[in-house]
């Protein structure tokens, strides 16, 4: 089992928001398990070269889904080295031609911001782009790494194990050392709950040592980590259905959910400057509008 680096990409200047992997191949060179944003390239780079390798010896970048903090850098990376990019076949479009759909959404979200948060977002070329089908396993220089199919927080996203670590990226949550909380990121448009309850039994199936977190870093409590996702998905999906019962609009599911979770991270004594990032990285509004559009749409 290769040693897996945890790299930083301090995005916007801060640490410990997202982070990308960094496993060696055995033949030479080695992969990013997740590229980041176009606008940490640059920190990326310097931490590959603290983990002693070089951005040339990038051998393929494999992303757990399109979302921008995720895969937003992937083109850069693969025209900057040749490397070749994984992705779900889903979200094959959106990184053969990000200005057709994936930027101008983004755009409309972050507006004048778009640049200083992303960068500058580049295609994938076609003939580097591969696509990860579901329990394919592939070889790249000697290291094996399987692809997961595991919707409910994007349909297009994937799971990637490597030895006893799966990354993760956002199906397995967001969580901030030094605390054990784990919260699930619920934006619209692509939150289904059924299909994230299922995707956790894939990752419980696979029995994970360890967990790469994008949001952030590595954790090796798995089944524990896990279970209070579900058990958290669940409970904060029956208040969604409550909340639509009453014609609760997205504030006031919001308002419910903060002072719940305010709670519990008091019992789990989550430090004060955690507690910030969890709240920057997985807003409590963006998650009441996305249960309630999940609510909307299933339970009818």
């Amino acid at each position: 089992m290769p040693q897996i680096h945890t790299i930083d990409l301090e995005f916007t200047g801060v640490p410990g928001v997202i982070a990308c992997f960094l496993a060696p191949c055995p033949e030479g060179g080695f992969v990013l398990l997740e590229s980041g944003p176009a606008s940490t390239v640059a920190a990326l780079e310097a931490g590959i070269s603290q983990a002693g390798h070089r951005l040339a010896d990038l051998r393929a970048v494999l992303v757990t889904h399109v979302h921008l903090d995720h895969s937003g850098g992937a083109g850069v990376l693969a025209r900057h080295t040749g490397a070749e990019v994984f992705v779900h076949p889903r979200g094959a479009e959106h990184l053969l031609d990000p200005s057709k759909k994936l930027l101008p959404s983004a755009e409309r979200l972050y507006g004048d911001m778009m640049l200083p948060l992303w960068g500058r977002v580049e295609p994938v070329p076609k003939a580097q782009l591969r696509l990860a089908e579901h329990a394919q396993t592939v070889s790249i220089g000697g290291l094996e790494l399987t692809a997961w199919h595991t919707p409910g927080h994007a349909v297009h996203h994937v799971a990637w194990q490597v030895g006893d670590a799966v990354a993760s990226g956002d199906v397995a949550g967001v969580r901030f050392a030094p605390s054990t909380h784990v919260m699930p990121p619920m934006p619209p448009p692509d939150i289904h709950i059924d299909d994230w309850t299922a995707s956790l039994g894939v990752l419980q199936s696979v029995s994970p040592r360890r967990l790469l977190l994008t949001h952030f870093g590595a954790f090796d409590d798995a089944p524990r980590h896990i279970n209070e996702l579900e058990d958290r998905l669940h409970r904060w999906t029956n208040i969604a259905r409550d909340a639509a019962t009453r014609k609760a609009d997205v504030g006031q599911l919001s308002a419910e959910l903060l002072e719940l979770d305010e709670r519990e991270m008091s019992a789990n004594e989550t430090p004060k400057e955690a507690a910030q990032r969890y709240r920057h990285l997985c807003p409590m509004d963006a998650n009441a509008a996305g249960l309630l559009r999940f609510v909307a749409k299933n339970d009818r």
